[in-house]
């Protein structure tokens, strides 16, 4: 399991932190005129802070499998 948490879990954690990215882009592109405009739907903010919450899970699990042997 140790080298499969290794390979997957950093690409777990990439692709669950897209959803906080794009929270944080809506308002960067409302300021930045020469980036496209993005307007996230309402249910992306809780939603983000649950992804946030399985990175940190998932980072944990990383490290517990990698002290485990």
């Amino acid at each position: 399991m140790k080298k499969w948490m290794q390979i997957f879990g950093p690409l777990v954690m990439i692709l669950l932190a897209i959803i906080p990215f794009m929270v944080l882009y809506e308002g960067i592109s409302m300021n930045i005129p020469s980036l496209p405009d993005f307007e996230a739907p309402d249910w992306f903010i809780p939603v983000g802070f649950v992804n946030i919450a399985l990175i940190v899970l998932v980072s944990l699990l990383i490290g517990w499998s990698a002290n485990k042997e």
